[in-house]
């Protein structure tokens, strides 16, 4: 028989864990809404930003195909440096270490969902 005192412990230590799962499962999901306003705000003009659908612009591809095209490290420095592109109109932008994360976090949650 397990004695109470180590019940109580092993059951404090159960919560704990459990609390802190969901407080990470929190903090992903708030980091993904964030990437996704982002590239609301600075790509879904042209781009789709969602899982599926076409974008505004047909010559740009869907964010989640350029997700594709890329290693995640490749896509991680060309965010960080501003993506150049054949196409004059797209603007450069240089995102922060904290807006590539997100945008990251974002991405990859869409291409875990195909």
């Amino acid at each position: 028989m397990i004695p109470r005192s180590n019940l109580l412990r092993s059951l404090i230590a159960a919560l704990l864990a459990c609390s802190a799962a969901t407080a990470d499962a929190a903090g992903s999901a708030q980091l993904r809404s964030r990437g996704k306003a982002i590239l609301e705000k600075n790509c879904g003009r042209c781009h789709a930003i969602e899982a599926v659908g076409a974008s505004p612009l047909a010559q740009a591809p869907p964010m989640r195909d350029i997700y594709a095209r890329f290693l995640p490290r490749e896509l991680q420095a060309e965010l960080r440096e501003g993506m150049v592109s054949k196409h004059r109109a797209m603007p450069q932008i240089d995102f922060s270490d904290e807006d590539v994360d997100a945008i990251l976090a974002y991405l990859y949650a869409l291409a875990v969902r195909k």
